[in-house]
């Protein structure tokens, strides 16, 4: 299979895309390591991310997220679930291209909304409409998605298999 020539898959994209669910999925299918970068970040503070920023604030949790990608950017077969807001440095994407491949997960902020409107967990949401917050962060943040991936997978209206058979498609260079 031709990996685009990079060793890592690295998925970017909205919190609420699925970044998680179908990385592991991925990972699983091409028998490689899964690593989430939240994940790393809360076993490094030892609390959830969403009581590290209440306590320092989004720009130090930047920053230790910055150490945590230039690290998993290291690794190789392994497919890479980042935060929501890892495009927000242009140097965790410089570090993730190096030996990885980056597909956005582009989702419709309604898609989005379905997928976290009962979740508490993510700081950024925790507004009065959850909906318009969503939209508003989107409009920011998907011209950085969309010029820091390599291809973009489209989410809505798919299930997790037949994204995982997009991103594998691409991989073998298929066109969608």
């Amino acid at each position: 299979m031709n990996k685009m020539n990079k060793s890592n898959i690295v998925l970017i994209g909205f919190m609420g895309s699925g970044k998680s669910t179908i990385g592991k999925a991925l990972a699983q299918r091409l028998n490689y390591s899964f690593i989430d970068s939240d994940v790393l970040i809360e076993d490094r503070i030892k609390m959830p991310i969403s009581d590290y920023f209440k306590h320092y604030g989004e720009e130090k949790f930047r920053i230790l997220e910055e150490e945590i990608i230039s690290q998993i950017a290291l690794t190789s077969e392994a497919v890479i679930a980042t935060g929501g807001g890892v495009v927000k440095n242009p140097n965790n994407i410089s570090n993730l291209k190096n030996n990885g491949t980056i597909f956005y997960l582009k989702g419709s902020p309604e898609h989005i909304f379905e997928n976290v409107k009962y979740d508490t967990t993510r700081p950024l949401l925790n507004t009065g409409n959850k909906l318009e917050t969503i939209k508003s962060l989107l409009k920011e943040r998907s011209p950085l998605y969309e010029s820091a991936s390599d291809m973009i997978i489209d989410i809505d209206h798919k299930s997790i298999e037949e994204i995982v058979v997009s991103i594998l498609d691409c991989m073998r260079g298929k066109v969608i």
